[in-house]
């Protein structure tokens, strides 16, 4: 399992690798002292379920003496104490010492169940930058559940990631009604972008138009975040740029990063900017 899934927290990383990150993943917060014994037992326990659930959770350590603000906003009152998150929010919670046993059944009640496991496993391999990985989960999820939109709309975003145009077209231009239907189809501006690519000139006596050629291609080899950069600097200069298409694209770009990622309500904000 990732190292990533196993993190220790403090007041500046709470809100994204807890609160945030659950959106994606189930959290575990783990509270803890130094002095406290039972504490020691009880984090290798959970620790040891983390291991067993291969990313199906993120195991998330909080010391409440280095922490004292951060423990009196959770409301800590004794250590050994374990709270879950899922959504960003908190979904169970537990003071005192638990049994492996009891320990087991508060991660099972927050974990997905197994036909959603793979579905979990893709979208947090995606967030720790294991493109590969998400898309072989991903792609077994959508196989096993014959389509589940959700799935689909996963798989989606990390084939667009990969710069994979024609497999994400495949998916987003025939995806079924359902309640991620609006998100899949803000994605194909991407898709065919990306799929027009090499029909692009390679050189222009446009400015913008070389630094959109040249910053699609940084976006298809996974630099994301430097071609929403590129295309905000495009969009100072003509914010109508193709036609209002590069918005539609540069939305699609934080789709597919996707809101748990903390840079993209900056994006978003940058471009409101720009166009307000």
């Amino acid at each position: 399992m990732a190292a990533a899934n196993i993190i220790d927290i403090n007041e500046d990383t709470f809100e994204f690798e807890v609160v945030n990150y659950s959106a994606e993943v189930p959290v575990v917060l783990d509270l803890w002292a130094p002095w406290c014994i039972p504490c020691r037992v009880q984090s290798r326990e959970l620790a040891k379920l983390a291991h067993e659930a291969d990313g199906g959770f993120r195991l998330a350590r909080i010391n409440v003496d280095d922490q004292p603000k951060l423990a009196t906003r959770l409301k800590v009152q004794q250590v050994p104490a374990v709270k879950a998150f899922v959504d960003g929010r908190i979904v169970a919670e537990v003071a005192g010492v638990l049994s492996e046993q009891n320990l087991r059944l508060l991660v099972d009640r927050i974990l997905p169940k197994a036909g959603n496991l793979l579905l979990e496993k893709g979208k947090s391999l995606m967030m720790l930058g294991d493109l590969a990985g998400a898309e072989e989960a991903l792609a077994q999820y959508v196989y096993e559940s014959h389509g589940e939109p959700a799935g689909l709309l996963a798989l989606a975003r990390v084939l667009l990631w990969q710069g994979k145009a024609h497999e994400a077209y495949a998916i987003l231009d025939n995806f079924p009604a359902s309640s991620e239907f609006k998100t899949a189809k803000s994605l194909l501006p991407l898709a065919k972008a990306y799929a027009h690519f090499d029909s692009l000139p390679q050189t222009s006596a446009n400015p913008l138009e070389a630094a959109y050629r040249n910053n699609l291609r940084l976006a298809k080899n996974g630099k994301i975040e430097i071609t929403l950069d590129g295309f905000l600097d495009i969009l100072r200069q003509d914010k109508n740029f193709h036609d209002g298409q590069l918005h539609e694209i540069y939305l699609a770009l934080l789709e597919v990063l996707g809101d748990s990622c903390p840079t993209v309500r900056q994006y978003r904000d940058d471009l409101s900017n720009i166009l307000f």
